[in-house]
């Protein structure tokens, strides 16, 4: 698909009219209106209305326009809009995850979402606050993330449904691992440490248990690497201490019990923007979602914590 067509339409949704995006477009009406021609050719039905007031984008019309605002980077989505409609699919959900959250419910994830025929789900992954952006921006429908962040909230809803607590973790090549009895908090400032998710705006910080001198290294979005680093170096980090044992990828060994401090809670919700929460639409997947992090945090164990 040309992207420059998306392009046009999204432009003449923004205006309201052909005539004021052939102005914005510095092309004629009849040479525009031709480019509207040929989209709806391909896609098989009208893009447009007409109205007393200049155009309006039909169903599937809006949703190319859509993407025509973001032309250069999703051009070639447009092809697959269109295959989406003619298929019968009625909408397309985008969900931002937090990555733990990603790697520990993969498989509960992807099957809830396969069971729901009438929509499409795009999933993305990256760090809370700029997932947390891209929701209050529009781009998100939904965000499962941190319920405690130092970010403001006033158009969004928050539905806290996953209980967890950070824990210090330390890599397998550290000494602490063997250790059965609570470590002293002023110990672990003896140790290297890695922060993980260094930019997510959480409202407590690395700073509560951290060592004097600098960490290794600082992940943010990227679980794979520090998952990688617990199994090869004895590094010490604090992550969300459930949704990381439910990985499998760290035992439950690594897990220490810092002396008077079980770490502050890191309980996950689903987020959504208050102005779109009405929609049948956004009920039905919110629900779907809702569901699946109710029943894993009522079937995945707790691993002692305190919950």
């Amino acid at each position: 698909m040309n992207p420059n067509l998306l392009k046009q339409l999204a432009i003449v949704v923004k205006q309201g009219s052909i005539s004021r995006a052939s102005e914005h477009l510095y092309v004629t009406q009849p040479t525009l209106t031709r480019s509207i021609k040929q989209l709806e050719a391909k896609v098989g039905a009208p893009l447009l209305t007409r109205s007393r007031y200049g155009v309006e984008p039909t169903e599937i019309g809006a949703r190319l326009a859509r993407i025509g605002e973001r032309i250069l980077a999703e051009s070639d989505h447009g092809d697959e809009v269109i295959r989406q409609w003619h298929s019968g699919y009625h909408q397309e959900f985008v969900i931002g995850i937090d990555p733990l959250w990603e790697f520990a419910a993969v498989e509960e994830m992807t099957s809830a979402l396969l069971q729901e025929s009438r929509y499409v789900f795009h999933l993305r992954t990256a760090s809370a606050a700029t997932q947390i952006q891209l929701l209050q921006a529009g781009e998100l429908d939904f965000l499962i993330s941190h319920a405690h962040l130092s970010v403001s909230q006033g158009r969004l809803n928050r539905d806290i449904l996953f209980r967890d607590r950070t824990g210090v973790f330390a890599g397998r090549k550290n000494k602490l691992v063997s250790t059965h009895t609570p470590v002293d908090a002023t110990h672990l400032a003896e140790h290297n440490w890695m922060i993980a998710g260094a930019s997510a705006g959480f409202l407590d910080t690395q700073e509560n248990l951290a060592a004097p001198l600098p960490a290794r290294m600082a992940l943010t979005g990227s679980i794979h690497s520090v998952l990688h680093l617990l199994n090869t170096t004895d590094l010490l980090v604090r992550l969300p201490a459930r949704l990381t044992l439910m990985t499998g990828r760290v035992s439950p060994e690594q897990l220490l019990e810092v002396d008077g401090q079980p770490g502050p809670r890191r309980d996950l919700a689903l987020w959504s923007r208050i102005d779109r929460e009405e929609r049948p639409e956004m009920v039905k997947v919110r629900h779907i979602i809702s569901e699946l992090m109710r029943q894993l945090d009522r079937d995945k164990p707790t691993y002692g914590l305190s919950l």
